[in-house]
């Protein structure tokens, strides 16, 4: 059950009753309604305010306040632009303040903010339709997810979802361009992007099952920026990251699954139908590690060596390195310690 905990509790009375008269009257093989309750959190505005002096048409910017008695007003947030409030917009707003006068700092009125519950009445709401206009249904959806953990209550700031729109026009530049079209080749994946895929599959669905929805956006974002680094468009990686997405960001995953899909005339272009990606742990099981080298215990370089190497197998490769000769200076290390998985130290 998800839910706000302002309605939760009748819900969940209502619920658990009818499941339990169901149960009882064998129509059903369960007795308790839900797995699991998550309360979301609200999503927060960034409340704006202005300061008129007592008695007076007056406006007082933030950093002379003290100096006045003063009324703390709401203002509408779109008449901020940050924390700067737009003088002339804010004239017009209402008849009261056509003739006001204000007390600047630095040729600038600088309002009060405070995060607080986002509400018509405190000027901080902000109209979802037009975020969806400007940026897509998508953006918007991941934004909000990833603002932080559902549970918890979260600050809006509008001027943060164009990190998002970002990632999602990079991720979209993986499968085509501008003056090409698409770009997805039919070529064998390295064992990098292999890895890249898998790691991204465990996280997704670890981060899906537990609700962290907040840490599965921050996943595509670096899987994206790792597959663009090596210039992959391969259809084998693609694919299953598309529909890993599909959920998050369901409309260009749509758009993108059924161009690809076609483009290869394949039957089956919506990306509702496809199969969960499965996880395989060997693409993802790493052969060789880089260890820190330390002379007489101060580190010197780092080495990249087989797991399964053998003592004498180490001490072959890290004699050979140059700059662990640099150090040793012509001596012969009276010990080598190698600590498996951990650290190589050379006593001399």
């Amino acid at each position: 059950y998800i839910g706000g905990t302002e309605h939760a509790v009748g819900h969940l009375l209502y619920s658990r009753m009818w499941t339990k008269v169901l149960y009882d009257l064998g129509y059903i093989g369960f007795d308790e309604p839900f797995k699991k309750l998550v309360n979301q959190g609200m999503i927060q505005g960034s409340s704006r305010f202005v300061y008129r002096k007592n008695g007076e048409n007056k406006f007082i910017s933030k950093a002379f306040i003290e100096k006045h008695q003063i009324q703390q007003l709401h203002v509408d947030v779109n008449l901020v632009d940050g924390v700067e409030l737009n003088i002339e917009a804010f004239k017009k707003s209402k008849p009261e303040y056509a003739n006001a006068e204000f007390l600047l700092e630095d040729g600038k009125y600088i309002c009060g903010s405070e995060v607080e519950k986002m509400s018509k009445s405190k000027f901080n709401t902000v109209n979802p339709d037009d975020l969806v206009v400007q940026y897509g249904a998508d953006t918007f959806r991941m934004y909000e997810m990833f603002l932080g953990p559902v549970e918890m209550s979260k600050p809006w700031d509008t001027k943060g979802i164009e990190g998002v729109h970002r990632f999602l026009k990079k991720f979209w530049r993986l499968f085509a361009d501008e003056t090409q079209g698409l770009i997805v080749t039919d070529e064998e994946p390295t064992a990098a992007e292999m890895k890249i895929l898998h790691h991204t599959i465990k996280k997704i669905e670890q981060d899906t099952e537990r609700f962290s929805f907040n840490t599965a956006v921050s996943t595509f974002m670096i899987a994206t920026n790792e597959l663009t680094d090596v210039q992959c468009h391969k259809r084998k990686i693609l694919l299953p990251l598309l529909i890993l997405l599909a959920p998050y960001a369901p409309h260009i995953a749509a758009e993108l699954y059924q161009s690809v899909q076609q483009a290869a005339l394949m039957e089956e272009a919506d990306v509702v139908n496809a199969a969960f990606p499965k996880f395989e742990e060997k693409y993802i099981k790493e052969s060789s590690k880089n260890y820190p080298v330390a002379v007489n215990g101060k580190m010197r370089t780092t080495i990249n060596i087989a797991l399964d190497a053998d003592q004498k197998q180490v001490e072959e490769i890290v004699l050979q390195n140059d700059i662990v000769q640099k150090w040793l200076d012509g001596q012969s290390p009276k010990k080598i310690i190698y600590v498996k998985n951990k650290m190589i130290n050379l006593v001399i």
